[in-house]
């Protein structure tokens, strides 16, 4: 139940990183169209290009950390007894959930700061906090993913490899 609410939130975060990688590439092509056939560049792209690149990947994590399709070298993994599997699942996962923890902690308060300090773009003039802050949403879904890991892995269950969707 807990399980499908996280990533039914992270399958919106992801929709939402989907839905700006299509945006990304049209501007792009119309960038590079009007650059290139009519000398007219569309101002600010590159800071667009930061922007969107930036909400992309962290609106991705928790996805692919659902999924499992984020690069694992189980080299030594798949050799491991089930107790070492288990110890180090726990271990990985712990420390992920520090790490992003942390991490969610860290780009929410730089928001703030950004919105104190005024922090705008070069170019276009556009406030920096308010992506700091829906960043640390994307950060956040990924905790919530871990969490789940770490809930099937006290469950029994196997967390890297072929555990239940």
């Amino acid at each position: 139940m807990v399980r499908k609410a996280f990533r039914s939130f992270n399958v919106f975060l992801n929709v939402i990183s989907s839905s700006l990688m299509v945006i990304l590439m049209l501007m792009t092509v119309i960038d590079v169209v009007l650059r290139k056939w009519f000398n007219l560049p569309i101002s600010g792209s590159y800071e667009l290009t930061q922007i969107m690149l930036s909400l992309i990947v962290l609106f991705a994590f928790g996805y692919a950390n659902d999924y499992k399709e984020h690069v694992v070298i189980d080299i030594f993994y798949t050799k491991m007894p089930y107790g070492m599997k288990k110890f180090c699942s726990i271990l990985t996962a712990l420390l992920a959930l520090v790490m992003t923890a942390v991490l969610t902690f860290v780009v929410f308060r730089q928001g703030i700061r950004l919105m104190a300090s005024g922090g705008i773009t070069f170019s276009l003039k556009i406030p920096l906090w308010p992506f700091a802050m829906i960043g640390s949403v994307g950060f956040f879904g990924y905790f919530l993913s871990i969490v789940c890991d770490i809930l099937f892995i006290f469950m029994d269950r196997k967390v890297f490899g072929d555990e239940p969707s």
